[in-house]
């Protein structure tokens, strides 16, 4: 992986943080431990007081993403001696368009996008993979690249774990090759809601959809996500996304500081969205029983 260069929404400390953890970064194969946390605190510790960067080392359990806890025993056990957990930052680089991958992730409470540049320089996001999912689906179904862009939205754990590991236990695994289809046709889903979201609905809609899925990723009402973020994976100006935030907080469903997002009332938020949380929410609970 790399750090994308330039991304506006990320301060020069961000960006200290992702370089240093990446220059000092130890691999300890088949770990459950986070081998990127320990060279995170000794190239930071000393220096980083902000309390936004404190990430508290702990363990972590892999059933936290709903693929994975959806495995008969047997299978989760196989498949976990192969696990390794790893911290991903915002703004990493996961994948690049047609670019082939090693490994895949199953996010525990990170938020993963997926988006497309476009020849006039826009670019809008097209699909987001947190702990209801794994990226990506399309190197197990033989697709091997992707044509977008792939860049961690909200800093957190994953599972990884190599492809060639994951296809030769999908090939003997039935449950575990069950899931994995079942999952692609829910991912569908989620791509083509966010695509009718983008064009029929309005921004604060859009908007609303938006945190609620990373809110479902992040395992807590607040995570680190700014305007200038939010409005790249939107494909709209920052402008236009502090505004429409503005009404939400007006209305106290949420509450932002400093690149900080907090929500207040999920409840709220839910009515506030139009009708795609609703059906990309229902599609995966049809499929994978999620809850």
């Amino acid at each position: 992986m790399e750090f994308a260069i330039p991304h506006p929404w990320l301060s020069v400390t961000d960006k200290l943080i992702v370089f240093c953890a990446r220059a000092h970064s130890i691999d300890y194969p088949n770990s459950l431990r986070c081998v990127a946390y320990q060279a995170f605190s000794i190239a930071t510790g000393a220096i980083i007081k902000d309390e936004r960067f404190q990430v508290p080392h702990r363990e972590h359990k892999p059933k936290q993403n709903h693929l994975l806890a959806a495995l008969p025993p047997d299978e989760f056990r196989t498949l976990s001696s192969k696990f390794e957990v790893v911290l991903l930052q915002a703004g990493e680089i996961l994948a690049k368009p047609g670019e082939r991958l090693s490994y895949l992730y199953f996010p525990m409470n990170c938020s993963i996008s997926l988006y497309y540049h476009m020849a006039n320089g826009e670019s809008a996001e097209i699909g987001m993979i947190g702990n209801d999912g794994m990226f990506s689906i399309t190197s197990i179904m033989s697709g091997s690249t992707l044509p977008y862009q792939t860049i961690i939205e909200t800093t957190g754990h994953a599972i990884r774990i190599s492809i060639e590991v994951l296809k030769d236990e999908s090939s003997h695994a039935e449950a575990l090759r069950r899931i994995l289809l079942l999952y692609a046709q829910a991912r569908l889903t989620q791509m083509a809601q966010t695509a009718v979201c983008g064009k029929k609905h309005t921004l604060e809609q859009h908007l609303c959809f938006h945190l609620l899925l990373v809110h479902d990723n992040s395992l807590s009402d607040d995570f680190i996500l700014t305007h200038e973020s939010l409005a790249h994976m939107l494909g709209v100006r920052r402008e236009g996304v502090t505004k429409a935030a503005g009404k939400l907080r007006s209305s106290g469903l949420i509450d932002y500081q400093w690149g900080h997002i907090r929500i207040i009332d999920r409840a709220g938020l839910e009515a506030q969205c139009c009708e795609c949380y609703k059906v990309v929410k229902g599609e995966f609970r049809r499929l994978l029983s999620y809850k």
